[in-house]
């Protein structure tokens, strides 16, 4: 008798505690409420960040602690990696680029053999390079990728996880699954046919095959973390040809890989307890899978982009998040992408309808994971201002306002709103980076603008005008309207200026 009464005391306990972690997993969901956004632990949420360049994991001598650390206390709430399918050469773009590892400091996915012969860049000096087993998994790299995102969530910090790039030729020799640094020797093609790596073609199936297992032991390592979301692929489309030429693949030959890809992520899932959301890049490189039932947020990049993916997809109603801007800091920027810049990017998406940012930032780097004085002074203290504004906003019912008129020639105005509630307008004078359309370029001056704002309902309504750049609320006033057309003026401003409008109706 008092064997079992030992047993069920055990059992209720194990309930209990089942029950216990299952109450503690809330991931991150798209909104039920309002499908423009996103909600975790029950609220909705913007994903705000200054970011590093994607190798936090895979390059052991990154600190990502101190790299976390930094961001959670400075209030940003996203990071994003690449798990190790692709990575660069070392130090390039900028020195410390942890997407660059230094020879030998790369940890990936796979176990390495003692068979010799991989490329010389995976070997650190004096040591020989050892081919990968692809048929093996390294442990000591899930023990940290599983670290990272732990980490991650007890800072309250979304880790979003992009499988793949599109492949470069510089990067193709590199990879594991390049054939002379496995000893499977699969991936039997050169570093100029490199964009095949992202092709259903016959020359790839032997790669697929291992993308495909790289996918789903990922994902199931992960699925007990509530703060992931996944993105197959940034810019699948890319070929980054010798000499820094980028080929555009054509869809057709693109999209039947990403099926596979996407294929394996749910076949992987579909044994698994929790679900995760999971994307593909719209509008950048990548064909447009946003009306995909399985495409459940829309990842977007830079200006030009992110303004088609506003402008096209937003009518999907699923969450648009503009994952990668220009490298701030690199040299490879070819017209100014200052501070400045970084903040418009940011307002003008945010109040354009997106439900998150990424500020791509070359301040952040291997031995310097908090970045430096343009990241301390003003990007992430302007990136906080923005995370206030926008959870100063009921985000329950606000969609796309485009009812206004009077946008100045050479500036760009964007709002949100939810009609006879809350209205939010973000105005700037800049142009479009002359080239690649990258980023803004700001026209500082001394501006005082006129809005009209259409079909407005009646009612007593309370302005506040905010300077983005301080967070300062410039001017508070109150203006009655019976109905229809109300006229709002700016204070004076120089580059940037932002309104929060309530209606108290008469």
């Amino acid at each position: 008798m008092n064997m079992n009464k030992n047993i069920l005391k055990h059992v209720f306990a194990a309930t209990i505690l089942i029950l216990a972690i299952a109450c503690q997993y809330t991931p991150l969901t798209v909104s039920k409420r309002n499908p423009h956004y996103f909600e975790y632990k029950g609220k909705p949420l913007v994903l705000i960040t200054s970011d590093h360049h994607y190798g936090a994991v895979i390059d052991l001598d990154f600190n990502y602690v101190k790299y976390l650390d930094y961001l959670a206390v400075s209030g940003m709430n996203l990071t994003r990696i690449y798990p190790g399918a692709m990575f660069e050469a070392p130090d390039k773009y900028i020195k410390g680029n942890p997407l660059g590892p230094l020879p030998g400091r790369q940890i990936l996915p796979w176990a390495k053999c003692g068979q010799q012969g991989a490329n010389p860049l995976l070997a650190q000096a004096g040591k020989h390079s050892c081919k990968f087993d692809l048929d093996k998994w390294n442990p000591d790299y899930f023990n940290r990728l599983k670290a990272f995102v732990r980490y991650a969530k007890k800072k309250d910090i979304i880790v979003e996880i992009a499988f793949f790039n599109g492949m470069y030729y510089d990067s193709w020799p590199l990879m594991a699954m390049y054939h002379e640094n496995n000893i499977q020797n699969v991936g039997q093609f050169e570093a100029k046919d490199c964009g095949l790596f992202t092709l259903n073609d016959l020359r790839n199936q032997d790669v697929m095959k291992y993308q495909k297992k790289y996918i789903e032991k990922i994902t199931t390592e992960l699925n007990g973390f509530d703060n992931v979301i996944y993105d197959i692929c940034d810019e699948p489309s890319l070929q980054g040809l010798l000499g820094g030429s980028i080929t555009n693949l054509p869809d057709s030959l693109v999209i039947p890989w990403i099926n596979n890809m996407k294929g394996a992520f749910l076949e992987a899932e579909k044994s698994l307890p929790n679900k995760h959301l999971l994307g593909q890049t719209v509008h950048s490189l990548s064909p447009d899978f946003s009306s995909e039932s399985w495409c459940n947020w829309l990842p977007t990049e830079y200006i030009r982009p992110a303004e088609k993916a506003l402008e096209l997809d937003y009518r999907i109603n699923k969450p648009l998040v503009n994952v990668e801007t220009n490298y701030f800091g690199a040299p490879m920027t070819k017209n100014p992408y200052t501070a400045d810049a970084v903040r418009l990017e940011g307002w003008w998406f945010l109040l354009g309808g997106g439900a998150g940012c990424i500020n791509l930032n070359g301040e952040m780097y291997r031995g310097n994971e908090s970045g430096g004085d343009a990241t301390h002074n003003q990007i992430v203290p302007q990136k906080k201002i923005l995370r206030d504004f926008m959870n100063s906003l009921d985000l329950s019912g606000t969609v796309r306002f485009k009812d206004f008129s009077g946008t100045p020639a050479g500036a760009f105005c964007t709002g949100i709103a939810e009609s006879g509630k809350q209205y939010a307008f973000y105005l700037f004078h800049g142009d479009y980076e002359n080239g690649w359309n990258l980023h803004f370029m700001p026209k500082p001056g001394n501006y005082q603008d006129t809005l009209t704002l259409n079909n407005m309902p009646a009612g007593k309504y309370k302005i506040e005008w905010i300077d983005p750049a301080s967070g300062l609320v410039k001017n508070t006033e109150t203006m009655n309207c019976s109905g229809g057309s109300l006229l709002i003026k700016t204070p004076l401003y120089s580059i940037d200026i932002a309104a929060r409008i309530r209606l108290n109706r008469v």
